[in-house]
């Protein structure tokens, strides 16, 4: 987004957008093998909720090596996820990144950064007595906003009991708020504050701005390079066309822009959780091509981290809680990791949707269309067979049909017409005009399977297959209710250290909020964490402590 400036005598000027990025955790400190939970809002320049970027990073960096890379979905300005800890990270601070594709434009020196410190007490770790050990406790920040206070109904809790949660004084303004309870431990960082992040915004800029990377302002973009299968080399022939889609049974279906030198760039819509991506080139010519996809993931620059000296009177504690980590996931391992994706958006519906159960079973695909599916047809040239369906006129069969195998685009179509049709679970006819990339269909013929895993084909030399990891799904935060006797006596063991995260609670002009939260089993101080930031760019950062006691 390019605003012009003119003033008289001067010369013309260019203001650019600038995003930035601000994260909040549900804490500081980790067991290796925890979920670490996030907030993610991304603001223009002047700290104001913006909703220009729809896909969000965040990266787990030990030193300059990503450990764990995530995308989130971005709605309004605002996306929530998480990451799960590798438990084999080994005792040490760690960088936790954040950025969007658009701020890449600006360099790493405008990306969100924090420390993070995490523990593993399985793998060996310099101990140091208190004496010699680098005092890691900051005081925490004072409220700078009094008007705003947090407060809970008690003090002080028992376990597995009821606590709730008062956020008074806020302005008339809608906020987006994160709310988190969480463990306080011995081991602390320097917290970082949204409010600390927002002071740095004017200093934080970038006069070098180029506007190469696009913004992803609809979905996920993917990018790669065309290879010509013969040399290994880019691609150099004009009017390739590729295809990206994600193999299952609803069309998911995207076409690239190739610019001379053979880089695509996919515009895709919302796809939640790793999937499978597959890629094919399409062109008129007798050349084979691949598409090899890269990373969405940038390099990072070194930044080396102070080394983590554990005291040894915290070696109790930390083996205590690493255990309840690992207890926690043995016993409520379906509650924890409670995930559910959102559902694609449709391609469309096809024209007629053909179930093969419910007709006599061929051992031919050609026997099936001849007898069943009267709107598709084999056609036989050259020697090898194709497929073609009625065009939207229903006077003639289409020249250009698109055949998808479990949504895979195959343009050998011998193969679909070779495929064992047991394997198959239906046949769905789409008809009318569908262009992608500039290449014209009249008609598309998509084969699923049961399993949705193109069993029984043999695909195209040239098509590619990739693991990725898309934007999250939803995940639940787990915690259990205590109500009632019931639930109270659970046998169940409730070794939570977040005891509440709630990271998409929005104000709408209320000047007051109340939140439920239940308490576990482990005793000790909690620090209640409340952060938001307003459409008129107001952040809000206020803290408090409870107590369980047994």
């Amino acid at each position: 987004m390019l605003i012009l400036f003119l003033s008289a005598g001067t010369s013309p000027c260019f203001a650019v957008f600038q995003e930035r990025v601000y994260v909040q955790t549900d804490k500081q400190f980790y067991m290796a093998g925890e979920l670490l939970w996030l907030k993610l809002y991304t603001t223009n320049a002047d700290g104001k909720l913006s909703s220009f970027s729809k896909v969000g990073y965040a990266e787990l960096l030990n030193d300059s090596i990503p450990e764990v890379q995530i995308r989130l979905d971005l709605v309004n300005g605002s996306g929530n996820g998480w990451m799960e800890l590798p438990v084999t990270l080994p005792t040490g601070y760690y960088r936790l990144v954040a950025y969007t594709r658009y701020m890449q434009n600006e360099g790493e020196k405008v990306f969100f950064e924090k420390r993070i410190t995490i523990v593993n007490p399985f793998l060996p770790q310099e101990i140091r007595t208190q004496a010699e050990t680098l005092p890691l406790t900051f005081p925490k920040t004072a409220n700078p906003d009094p008007a705003i206070t947090v407060s809970t109904d008690k003090d002080t809790y028992h376990p597995r009991s009821k606590g709730v949660i008062h956020i008074q004084g806020l302005p008339a303004d809608s906020i987006t708020l994160s709310v988190s309870v969480a463990g306080t431990d011995p081991v602390q960082t320097e917290a970082s504050s949204i409010r600390k992040w927002k002071e740095t915004l004017s200093s934080n800029s970038s006069p070098d701005f180029t506007p190469d990377i696009l913004p992803e302002y609809e979905g996920p973009i993917y990018e790669g390079q065309v290879i010509d299968r013969s040399n290994n080399q880019p691609a150099t022939e004009y009017g390739l066309t590729g295809l990206l889609s994600f193999p299952g049974k609803d069309i998911r279906l995207f076409s690239g822009q190739t610019d001379k030198s053979g880089h695509i760039t996919f515009y895709t819509g919302a796809t939640h959780g790793k999937k499978e991506v597959a890629t094919v080139a399409l062109n008129t010519s007798d050349k084979s091509y691949r598409i090899d996809l890269q990373s969405p993931f940038p390099e990072h620059m070194a930044k080396p981290q102070p080394a983590l000296y554990l005291d040894s009177t915290w070696h109790r504690y930390l083996s205590e809680r690493s255990l309840g980590v690992q207890v926690m996931q043995v016993y409520t391992g379906d509650s924890i990791n409670r995930i559910e994706g959102a559902e694609p958006n449709i391609f469309s519906k096809p024209y007629k949707s053909y179930i093969l159960d419910e007709y006599t079973r061929f051992p031919f695909i050609e026997e099936i269309l001849t007898e069943f599916i009267p709107i598709a047809r084999i056609n036989k040239k050259g020697g090898k067979r194709t497929f073609s369906v009625l065009t939207e006129q229903m006077d003639k069969f289409s020249t250009q049909t698109l055949v998808l195998f479990d949504n895979i685009p195959v343009t050998d179509q011998e193969q679909v017409c070779n495929c064992n049709p047991l394997l198959l679970k239906s046949i769905d006819v789409y008809l009318g005009n569908y262009i992608f990339g500039g290449q014209r269909f009249d008609g598309i013929l998509s084969f699923s399977t049961y399993k949705g895993d193109y069993q029984g084909i043999k695909l195209d030399p040239g098509t590619q297959l990739f693991d990725k990891e898309c934007t999250q799904p939803t995940r639940y935060f787990y915690a259990p209710k205590y109500e009632g006797d019931v639930s109270e006596r659970s046998g169940l063991p409730d070794f939570r250290h977040t005891l509440l995260w709630a990271p998409s609670l929005q104000s709408n002009g209320l000047k007051e909020i109340t939140i439920p939260f239940y308490t576990s089993d482990l005793p000790g101080e909690y620090t209640i964490t409340v952060e938001g930031i307003g459409k008129d760019g107001k952040v809000i950062h206020v803290t408090n402590a409870i107590n369980i006691t047994n």
